[in-house]
């Protein structure tokens, strides 16, 4: 889904948000009542690492290790079918 396709809720309060974004093809009554049910049981989401109880560190976090002694790779563009250039753009 594309940014303008979504809907950003904030489930926590002006001092702490928690953003969640949902389907903005959703009526207004049901994005309510989901930013409702969502309300009721966010203690259920994890929103930090710190939330993730009993996975260790390593498990939940992705970690790219860059080696310094080696230079970047840069590869040719990919010359995009002209039929998908208008989709793309």
């Amino acid at each position: 889904m594309t940014e303008e396709q979504l809907v950003k809720l904030n489930l926590g309060i002006e001092v702490n948000p928690q953003y969640i974004k949902v389907n903005a093809q959703l009526t207004k009554e049901k994005t309510k009542e989901l930013q409702m049910l969502l309300k009721e049981f966010k203690d259920v989401f994890a929103w930090t690492y710190k939330d993730l109880k009993g996975i260790p560190l390593k498990l939940a976090q992705h970690k790219i290790e860059l080696y310094t002694s080696i230079p970047p790779a840069h590869q040719a563009r990919y010359k995009l079918n002209p039929n998908y250039v208008i989709v793309v753009k």
